[in-house]
């Protein structure tokens, strides 16, 4: 069964988020979604729970995509993918590509006010 890894904080999961999972799902029989267990902060407003919420709501069927919980409460964290032996990097469209969480929780802050 061909896996691929998606490693991220989806704080929160946007377009560009699913756009990547899609990609991955196109290219493998599932995608495995690591989500960092951030500590909560203006940055990081929302719990493992709700962000593991907002992608199972995109991406309901559990066999083809598995979410695992990545505690890094504290750690600066590097990901390293080693040396190039099928390691793909997913390119989008410079639209997507643009999109970015800190507007969209600056968005999120401002409607609450």
């Amino acid at each position: 069964m061909k896996t691929g890894v998606f490693i991220g904080r989806f704080q929160p999961l946007h377009e560009g988020h699913q756009q990547c999972i899609e990609k991955i799902l196109a290219a493998n029989d599932r995608c495995v979604v690591m989500v960092r267990d951030t500590a909560t902060s203006e940055k990081n407003p929302f719990s493992y729970a709700e962000r593991e919420q907002m992608i199972r709501a995109a991406f309901p069927d559990k066999d083809r995509v598995s979410i695992i919980h990545l505690s890094d409460q504290g750690a600066d964290l590097t990901v390293y993918i080693g040396r190039d032996v099928g390691y793909d990097l997913i390119q989008l469209d410079e639209q997507t590509e643009a999109i970015s969480a800190t507007n969209i929780r600056q968005q999120l802050y401002a409607n609450k006010e």
